[in-house]
C-alpha cells in the first residue's frame, strides 16, 4: 500500500492508515479513496493545513468530499463538519478561513478547545432554517387574496364564515371588475354561513372552474379584467389586478390602504366594502407575518376615513326614500294582477308579503314551508302560533326573531297554499322554500341516483333569489318609480306613525337588539309584538282581489 504523498497524480487510500495529502485544491480535487474494506466513509488526513485535526472525508455512496476537523473537547473526541470542497466555490482558502473563525472563539489562548463547534454550527444551520421557513410562510396580498378565498371568508370574531351576499360584496373590490367572478355564485347554508360555488358562462365561452385554483389559472392577475359594463367603461380594477398585490401583506400601512381606496370611482358605499374587504384579508393573514406584527392598516382610525360625500351608487337616491299610501295600494293591487297572470307568480307573492311585513328581501326568499305557523300550531320553539319562525341563522344580525301572521299575511298564505294546488305548479309542492322559483325543473332536482336530493331541494337552485322581473313589471303597470327596499322603510315608517314610538316599531322591523332570552321566554313581549304588528296591519288592509 503506498503511503506517498499526493501531488499530481491519483492514487488509492489505504483503509487501515490514513493517506496524508497536500492542502491544494488541485490535490484534493484529484484524490479518490479506493473504499477496499467497504467502509462507507474515509476520513484522509491533510497534511500541511496549519490547521490541527483537519481531514478529507469522502462518501462511498456520493464520491461527495468534506473538510471536517477532529477535536478533544470535555475529555472526548469529536469532529465537527467545515463545508463540502466544491473545486471553484469551497476550497482551501473557504476552508481555512471558517477553521479559523471557529478556532478563535471556541479555543483558549492553549488552543483548547473550550466549547463545541459542532453544536455551534448545528444552531447555526438550525437559525437559517428557521429564517428559510418564515420567508417561505410569508406571502403577497394576492396570495392572500387567494388564501382567503379558498378559506371561504371566515369571520374575523367569531366562528363561521360571513354570508353569501357578503362574500359578493367583498369578492367585488378583492376579485372583482373581472371575468372571474361571473362563474361565481354565493349562497348560504342552513346555519347561515356562506359559501361560492362554480359555475360555466355561456357569454364567455368558459368552462365551470374546477376550484379557486382553477378560476385563477384561467384569470391570472390583469387578465379577464372587464373594461365596460352597459356601454359604461369601467376605470376600476379589484386589488388582485392592482400592482399593489404584489407587496407582503406585513408591508401595508394605512397610506397605502388609504390611496387605495380613495382612488375608486364609486361612492362611499363601494368604499366602504373595500374597507371591510381589506380589514377581513389582513385579519385572516396574520399567520403569513412575523413575530413582529405591524399594526393594523385597515381601521377607520388609522385611514381616517370619513364619510362626507354624497352617495353615486346605482339607485342611491332611493336610500332615504319611501313610499306613501297612495303609492302602495296601486303596488299592492298591481302585484296581485301580475301574480294571476302566472308571470312571476311566486316573486309577485314574495313582494306582496315585504310590503305588508318589513321583512328583509333576503330573509324573506329564505323562509321555508315549515317555518310558517297557522292558529292553532304551536309546534316551534316560541311556543306561539300565527308566526313565521326567522331563525337566528337567516336574520341579518343572527337574533331569531318572527313574523306575525296579521290579517294580510294571512292573505298571501293562503293565496300561495291555492297558487300550490294549480296543475301547473302542483310540482314545486316538493320544494322546501315558500317562494321557489319556476327556472327549476324537476329533473334538476335529482341526483346521480336519479332519487330526489335533498341538498339539492334546500338549495338555492330552488328558490327565489331575485325579484327585479317582477318589480321593473310591476312599475310599468302602476307608474311607480322606486326600489324593492323602500317597501321595508314604508313599513318602518307606517309603524311609528302608527305606534307612537320607534321602539315599539323596531320589534317589527327586527332592527331592535333584543336579548336572545327576551325573544324566546318573555311572553309578554311576543304577545305585545303581536299586538303592534295587528295595529299596524290596519293601515295594511288594502283590497284585494
Amino acid at each position: 500500500m503506498t503511503t506517498s504523498k499526493l501531488g499530481t497524480g491519483l492514487e488509492n487510500s489505504s483503509t487501515n492508515k490514513s493517506t496524508e495529502l497536500r492542502f491544494t485544491d488541485y490535490s484534493i480535487n484529484k484524490f479518490q479513496s479506493d473504499f477496499s474494506l467497504g467502509q462507507i466513509t474515509i476520513k484522509t488526513k491533510i497534511e500541511n493545513s496549519g490547521l490541527k485535526g483537519l481531514k478529507l472525508s469522502q462518501s462511498n455512496v456520493t464520491k461527495r468530499k468534506y473538510f471536517v476537523q477532529n477535536f478533544w473537547f470535555n475529555n472526548k473526541s469529536d469532529y465537527w463538519t467545515v463545508g463540502e470542497f466544491r473545486l471553484g466555490v469551497y476550497g482551501i482558502n473557504e476552508c481555512r478561513n471558517e477553521v479559523n473563525e471557529i478556532m478563535k472563539s471556541h479555543c483558549n489562548s492553549e488552543g483548547l478547545w473550550t466549547r463545541n463547534s459542532k453544536i455551534t454550527k448545528r444552531h447555526k444551520n438550525e437559525r437559517v432554517k428557521k429564517a428559510e421557513i418564515l420567508n417561505r410562510q410569508m406571502k403577497t396580498v394576492r396570495e392572500c387574496i387567494v388564501e382567503l378565498c379558498k378559506a371561504n371568508f371566515p369571520k374575523i370574531r367569531k366562528e363561521g364564515t360571513v354570508t353569501g351576499n357578503t362574500i359578493r360584496r367583498f369578492c367585488l373590490p378583492l376579485i372583482g371588475y373581472n371575468k372571474r367572478t361571473q362563474h361565481l355564485v354565493y349562497d348560504d347554508d342552513e346555519f347561515g354561513n356562506g359559501f361560492v360555488t362554480f359555475r360555466a358562462n355561456q357569454k364567455f365561452h368558459t368552462n365551470k372552474p374546477e376550484s379557486w385554483d382553477d378560476l385563477f389559472a384561467k384569470f391570472p392577475p390583469g387578465h379577464g379584467c372587464i373594461n365596460k359594463i352597459n356601454g359604461r367603461k369601467v376605470k376600476d380594477k379589484s386589488l388582485y389586478d392592482s400592482v399593489e398585490s404584489k407587496m407582503l401583506i406585513e408591508e401595508l400601512t394605512p397610506a397605502v390602504v388609504r390611496n387605495y381606496v380613495n382612488n375608486t370611482t364609486k361612492g362611499w358605499a363601494t368604499k366602504r366594502a373595500m374597507i371591510d374587504a381589506f380589514q377581513i384579508l389582513w385579519a385572516n393573514s396574520k399567520k403569513y407575518m412575523g413575530d413582529d406584527k405591524p399594526l393594523n392598516p385597515t381601521t377607520r382610525e388609522a385611514l381616517e376615513v370619513k364619510n362626507f360625500e354624497v352617495s353615486k351608487g346605482k339607485n342611491s337616491e332611493y336610500n332615504s326614500r319611501k313610499f306613501e299610501g297612495d303609492t302602495l295600494q296601486k303596488i299592492w293591487i298591481s302585484l296581485q294582477k301580475i301574480s294571476q297572470m302566472g308571470k312571476h307568480t311566486f316573486q309577485s307573492e314574495a313582494l306582496m308579503l315585504m310590503l305588508v311585513s318589513g321583512v328583509r328581501q333576503t330573509e324573506c326568499l329564505k323562509i321555508k314551508k315549515d317555518q310558517v305557523f297557522r292558529e292553532g300550531n304551536k309546534d316551534n320553539p316560541l311556543d306561539m302560533d300565527n308566526i313565521i319562525l326567522l331563525p337566528g341563522k337567516m336574520t341579518k344580525n343572527r337574533k331569531p326573531r318572527f313574523i306575525t301572521i296579521t290579517e294580510p299575511v294571512a292573505f298571501i298564505l293562503d293565496r300561495i297554499d291555492e297558487i300550490y294546488k294549480e296543475p301547473e305548479l302542483q310540482k314545486y309542492k316538493f320544494i322546501p322554500w315558500l317562494f321557489a322559483t319556476n327556472k327549476s325543473s324537476p329533473k334538476s332536482w335529482r341526483g346521480e341516483d336519479g332519487e330526489l336530493s335533498k341538498e339539492i331541494m334546500n338549495s338555492r337552485k330552488t328558490r327565489l333569489t331575485d325579484l327585479r322581473e317582477c318589480w321593473e313589471t310591476m312599475k310599468d303597470d302602476a307608474k311607480v318609480g322606486g326600489v324593492p327596499r323602500m317597501l321595508r322603510k314604508s313599513y318602518a315608517s307606517i309603524s311609528v306613525n302608527k305606534l307612537g314610538t320607534s321602539a315599539k316599531a323596531r320589534k317589527l322591523t327586527g332592527h331592535i337588539k333584543a336579548s336572545t332570552l327576551d325573544i324566546h321566554y318573555d311572553v309578554h313581549n311576543q304577545d305585545e309584538i303581536k299586538d303592534y304588528a295587528n295595529e299596524v296591519s290596519e293601515v295594511l288592509k288594502f283590497h284585494k282581489k
